[in-house]
């Protein structure tokens, strides 16, 4: 008997787990063999009117700069997953001192490639650079 309890309490607090999550995920991100120490998460969540909200999270990320010589900020990229799909540029992911960085944004797609590559400038209006960081976003 004590076992049966034992397992519904698990079967609860599993439930309960996954009740709390169901508003968001957190996914990992692919790194390049540019940036092999790098990590990196994405918690994916849906914002009050429907759009796909993203908080990336990076630890190790070196200087831009000692990637390529020839850029100077890690820009964070949207594509939409069908054919026609464009590249958007998000913004500028900044590293701070201890090679931490972390970005926060908003797009009304719901299934689309999330991607980091090294820049020039942060105005770049297409990605020239490397792929460094990757994932693919699904939601509902």
């Amino acid at each position: 008997m004590r076992i049966n309890g034992l397992a519904i309490a698990l079967l609860l607090a599993t439930g309960l787990t996954t009740a709390s999550c169901a508003g968001s995920k957190e996914l990992r991100m692919a790194s390049s063999g540019d940036i092999p120490a790098a990590e990196s998460t994405v918690k994916i969540t849906t914002t009050s009117n429907g759009n796909t909200g993203f908080t990336l999270a990076v630890k190790h990320l070196a200087a831009s700069q000692r990637v390529d010589a020839n850029t100077s900020v890690y820009v964070v990229w949207t594509r939409g997953s069908d054919s026609a799909a464009t590249t958007q540029n998000m913004g500028a992911l900044v590293v701070d001192d201890n090679l931490n960085g972390s970005f926060d944004g908003v797009t009304p797609l719901k299934s689309f490639d999330l991607f980091i590559t090294a820049e020039p400038t942060q105005a770049a209006a297409a990605p020239t650079g490397t792929t460094l960081l990757y994932t693919t976003v699904a939601t509902k």
